[in-house]
């Protein structure tokens, strides 16, 4: 996975979510390498949270339906107010995003390079939104967890109430 198609993908998110910090955007890279495996430990406790949550959280919203997050756009966020809103097939999400699940997307070693060059550039001033010594914090943290997966900032959290579930695109269509 080449570096040089991540910046158009992060400023892309970053101006949807202008609440996202440091740690939204690894967020990003983390599931834009990795995918969704990490996020399914069973299929059955998979259905019961996306139910749960679904059921709860109105239609509408002003996000997409899809938003990409790879470079290539075989991945992507697929946003549950708006997926309800249009009425689409909740069985059929569950199946998806399972299959999604079950295909191999990429290694910790490419994430570690991913993250590297986003701290790199944001140590040369490409990103002045987060502050270099953040972002230098929060990568001796990643290096000692094993670069793992994270949840989305508080600020994040608060501000964008995310709701959604990776995708891969070429499935998106079957909806």
């Amino acid at each position: 996975m080449q570096q040089q198609n991540w910046p158009e993908l992060i400023e892309d998110q970053m101006a949807r979510h202008p609440s996202m910090d440091a740690r939204d955007v690894y967020k990003l890279l983390y599931q834009g390498v990795m995918g969704p495996e990490h996020l399914i430990a069973s299929a059955e406790g998979f259905t019961a949270c996306l139910q749960e949550e679904y059921d709860l959280l109105p239609a509408g919203g002003v996000e997409p339906l899809w938003e990409a997050i790879r470079p290539d756009g075989r991945l992507g966020r697929v946003n549950l107010r708006p997926y309800k809103a249009q009425g689409r097939d909740l069985s059929w999400l569950v199946g998806a995003c399972l299959e999604t699940a079950r295909r191999p997307w990429g290694t910790v070693e490419e994430l570690r390079v991913v993250w590297a060059w986003f701290s790199e550039a944001c140590h040369g001033g490409r990103w002045g939104q987060f502050p270099a010594s953040e972002v230098r914090t929060f990568t001796v943290w990643l290096e000692e967890h094993g670069y793992p997966a994270v949840h989305h900032s508080a600020g994040y959290m608060e501000a964008e109430r995310p709701a959604y579930r990776l995708l891969a695109g070429d499935l998106l269509s079957g909806t």
